[in-house]
């Protein structure tokens, strides 16, 4: 039976500055009909219609695509559920979340889509198998019809404990697995509901190579209490049946005790992780060790204690590994070092090369409100070769920002609010070895102590094939606000090659570029000023990468044009980390002379996953302007366009909306329209068969009218119905 997971009040006060909103005609959030889990084929279009159960009393609501698939989509009137699968899909099983929203809150409802899958198996207390032992641990058992390759196996909701749920080597030496799919079809291991099967109690998900190949699985929506998620082989002089491959782990959790708890790879290839969260305790949150071809995408993490290990500390470490990529991941709120003990601070993306080498590629993701540096990126036993580009870095106070002795080169970073509690050697530190290939079209603003930089000179080095790089030392960058000398060797630094310019937006400095962390803004001073004819700072708008896909398949490192924002299991991930509540040691001092102090408690109720605010609005709001409404929608109609959008999180003075014209080419807005405190307008007397494009802004009573998030293209058409057509039945 499926179970209804999330459902979200906006917080309304009913305040005068919400005169103009009516009770009566909004008496309910919305609450959607439970959805049937589907299958289907590759080739065939799913179309699944949606509803609500009480769609008498909901009002207007606007629907969306809350994760799933990137080539989803959701009609924002009706609800209707659409994919067209790919023919050359491998068979995999797949979560699908809808939501829905109206001025009173919210409701998702998650559903599964099984693609080109011929058996589904069910484990829990109530079905014939009762656990992992039962349904995996006869793994060459013969005459299993459930051990064939590709079968979907889906845990029933509940809370589970013990050796009996472990994937993977027991204590006992038993062998828990999957059998392996292949490349035209995945075996799945699933929560019947994404985050509703909690494991503990030495609970584990391992794919371990080294008995047997283990290949080809797909492990979605568990949370783990205290244990690991990932994949582990051995080095076996090389031998590729010792390495997991072609492994994804998506839509997970986990609450981190203090060691051996983590999501993380070694010794194996081929491995995404996406759409995960981590938090809590232990040195790090997301590993790869010894590893080629991983991707971390779409990931969570906060680090919140570290008791027991005074080793080094990072959320994500990308260590002696070729070929990793970190795409659109997100660190947040790791501002606690009074409960970590002393240690190396590695950074909250790290690159380790003690044991060799490493070759990374890091995109488009943001580190807010730290107590740890950026990024360390090592040269000890080998090079870490690193490009890392459209990288926020905001509200930092550790004793530096990057350390980078290889060949790093850092584009298209915003780098902000950095007021180190100690007193640093130097914040950017490229020395010695000046290998860093630099910082170029990028924004350093307000940092309260020096020095600044050093050793980012212009030259060569070479990459780990020998190639040789160009360093351009700092160039193309924008630099305001700053208190201490620029750097501990002026000749490091070409002045020639910086500006320096108030990049943040206010009302007296309209033209500032910085209203949100996430973009500069449209025709402002920091527009078309970086090199390559982009703005200065990063810009994290839409995903890098298509979701699912492995290294090396078609889409893996390009652009989607899909939006971030909302970010996608952003709620799952907050009521995780909000319950959290630690009581240990605290330490105090600088990180190079710790001391233990009184034990303290920590709460996981505190930034972005407090009630009040989501990870959307909390890193849009970060600067203090309004937070725009998100999830704008729109849809043709006959000499006319209906618009959609979700309300910003914490709403209680948001007077009204805007609905604006706007041009693609100038990026402008023009001719407003105020349409009062709702969630959609129509706009008339318009001509069939035109482009139209307009962008919504939200009314603040305290604060200035909003930036837009994502504006919008529509076609005014007569033919346009936004009934769902029948749904399309698979046998």
């Amino acid at each position: 039976m499926k179970i209804k997971r999330s459902h979200y009040l906006q917080g309304i006060l009913l305040t005068g500055a919400l005169s103009c909103y009516s009770l009566s005609a909004y008496a309910d959030a919305p609450a959607i009909t439970t959805f049937a889990d589907q299958q289907i084929q590759q080739g065939d279009t799913l179309v699944v219609p949606a509803k609500l159960s009480n769609a008498n009393k909901a009002g207007t609501v606007n629907w969306s695509k809350a994760f799933g698939p990137d080539d989803v989509k959701v009609n924002p009137l009706t609800g209707t559920v659409t994919w067209q699968i790919p023919d050359n899909l491998p068979s995999e099983s797949f979560y699908i979340g809808v939501r829905s929203s109206n001025l009173e809150g919210a409701d998702i409802d998650t559903f599964i889509v099984h693609v080109g899958v011929s058996k589904v198996v069910y484990i829990g207390p109530n079905e014939t198998l009762k656990n992992f032992n039962e349904a995996l641990g006869a793994w060459k058992e013969p005459g299993k019809n459930y051990r064939e390759p590709g079968t979907t196996f889906v845990v029933r909701n509940g809370e589970y404990s013990g050796e009996n749920w472990i994937l993977g080597i027991t204590p006992s030496g038993q062998f828990f697995s999957l059998p392996n799919g292949n490349e035209n079809m995945y075996t799945t291991l699933m929560a019947e509901d994404p985050g509703q099967v909690r494991l503990s109690g030495g609970a584990r998900l391992m794919a371990e190579a080294g008995i047997d190949e283990v290949a080809y699985w797909a492990i979605k929506g568990f949370f783990m209490n205290k244990g690991r998620i990932g994949a582990d082989g051995s080095n076996c002089n090389g031998e590729e049946a010792c390495k997991p491959h072609h492994m994804k782990f998506i839509r997970n959790g986990i609450y981190q005790d203090h060691s051996n708890s983590y999501f993380g790879t070694g010794h194996s290839n081929y491995i995404l992780f996406e759409n995960n969260f981590s938090y809590g305790g232990n040195r790090a949150k997301f590993l790869a060790y010894k590893t080629k071809n991983v991707i971390f995408r779409r990931n969570i993490g906060r680090f919140d204690h570290n008791e027991k290990h005074t080793g080094p500390k990072n959320t994500f470490s990308l260590y002696t590994s070729i070929d990793v990529a970190a795409q659109n991941n997100i660190v947040v709120d790791g501002d606690t070092k009074e409960f970590a003990e002393y240690g190396e601070l590695m950074g909250e993306f790290a690159c380790p090369t003690t044991v060799g080498e490493s070759r990374t590629v890091w995109d488009r993701n943001i580190q807010l409100n730290s107590d740890h540096p950026n990024s360390n990126l090592d040269l000890q036993a080998g090079k870490c070769d690193a490009t890392i580009r459209d990288v926020v870095s905001w509200d930092i106070k550790a004793p530096f920002v990057v350390m980078t002795r290889s060949p790093s080169l850092f584009d298209h970073a915003t780098f902000g609010a950095i007021h180190p509690d100690d007193t640093p050697l130097v914040l950017f530190n490229g020395w010695p070895g000046r290998n860093a290939r630099g910082i170029t079209n990028s924004i350093i603003h307000d940092v309260s102590k020096g020095p600044l930089l050093e050793g980012f000179a212009t030259g060569t080095t070479t990459d780990l094939d020998g190639n040789s790089m160009t360093r351009f030392g700092v160039d193309t960058v924008n630099i305001d606000d700053f208190s201490g000398a620029m750097a501990l060797d002026s000749s490091t630094v070409n002045t020639t090659k910086l500006t320096y310019i108030d990049p943040m937006w206010s009302t007296s400095n309209p033209t500032g570029g910085m209203r949100y962390l996430v973009r500069m803004e449209a025709n402002s001073n920091m527009s078309g000023k970086a090199k390559d004819g982009g703005d200065l700072g990063a810009r994290v708008m839409t995903f890098k990468g298509k979701s699912g896909t492995l290294w090396g398949e078609e889409g893996f490192d390009t652009e989607t044009n899909v939006p971030v924002w909302p970010f996608p299991y952003q709620e799952t991930a907050a009521e995780n980390m909000r319950t959290m509540e630690y009581t240990g040691p605290t330490w105090v001092g600088s990180w190079l002379s710790r001391e233990q102090g009184p034990e303290g408690t920590l709460s996981g109720d505190r930034g972005y996953a407090k009630a009040d605010t989501n990870l959307t609005d909390y890193i849009w709001g970060y600067l203090g302007s309004t937070v725009p409404p998100m999830n704008v929608n729109a849809v043709g109609m006959d000499k006319s366009v209906v618009i959609r959008w979700d309300l910003p999180a914490p709403r209680a003075d948001i007077t009204g909306y805007k609905v604006y014209d706007y041009n693609p080419e100038t990026q402008k807005i023009s001719n407003p329209r105020n349409v009062g405190n709702v969630n959609s307008a129509t706009i008339s007397g318009l001509v069939n068969g035109t482009e139209y494009h307009f962008a919504v802004t939200a009314i603040s009573a305290s604060k200035a009218e909003s930036s837009y998030s994502y504006p919008v293209t529509v076609t005014a058409q007569t033919h346009a119905n936004p009934m769902p057509p029948s749904i399309q039945k698979h046998d």
